[in-house]
């Protein structure tokens, strides 16, 4: 088999078709690079966010135990009983201010 030469005349043409074809691939593949890390970083950004979400969330869910736990005592119960029912201990003295 015989391989074809190109004529001298063709190899510039040939080399433009070359930096051609490359220039355009250059340009896809930065594009699409460019395209995907503008995708992470909006990850990364709402990885972020919801970090925070989980820990405001979490700080809030600790608090809830807290009152949850106060509202199982006797304390909470009895803090209960004195505001709206009024009721005292036995024994115990009651002073009421009269000019309300």
């Amino acid at each position: 088999m015989e391989r074809k030469r190109i004529k001298k005349r063709e190899r510039p043409l040939v080399l433009a078709l070359y930096f051609i074809f490359w220039a355009v691939a250059l340009i896809m593949f930065g594009g699409l690079f460019v395209s995907q890390m503008e995708s992470y970083n909006n990850l990364q950004a709402e990885i972020t966010r919801l970090n925070t979400e989980i820990s405001r969330a979490q700080a809030e869910k600790e608090q809830l135990e807290i009152q949850l736990s106060f509202f199982d005592s006797d304390a909470y119960l009895e803090q209960l009983a004195r505001n709206m029912l009024g009721m005292v201990r036995p024994n115990e003295i009651v002073f009421k201010n009269i000019a309300d």
